[in-house]
């Protein structure tokens, strides 16, 4: 199974979290564990992304998804939403947006143990 993965655009000043899903599915009550940095290298048609590894362990409860101006019971995969999370890793995740460099994605994960 591929790993639920959420990309990190910004947070806004009401403290949702924007982005947008890869292509699993995520429900609300799913715990995302892992914060993610990938960059984009080469230039097109010869571009990649490379994975920068874990930038911080966290502990992020989904409890609210916001999707076309309604509240829905999953992120669809492919698709922009705004997040309301709760728990440990907020800090983390507000400082790696603060660094982040160009070309750069922050990656929220909900990471099985493999």
């Amino acid at each position: 199974m591929r790993d639920m993965c959420f990309s990190v655009d910004h947070i806004a000043d009401d403290g949702l979290v924007i982005g947008r899903n890869g292509y699993v599915d995520i429900p609300v009550g799913s715990v995302f564990n892992v914060l993610a940095k990938e960059k984009l290298v080469g230039d097109l048609p010869d571009i990649r992304s490379v994975d920068l590894g874990v930038v911080a362990e966290v502990r992020l409860l989904l409890t609210e998804v916001w999707c076309y101006r309604r509240s829905v019971d999953v992120i669809p995969g492919g698709h922009s939403a705004g997040l309301r999370l709760e728990g440990a890793g907020i800090d983390s995740l507000k400082r790696s947006l603060q660094t982040q460099q160009s070309r750069e994605a922050l990656w929220l994960r909900v990471q099985e143990a493999r």
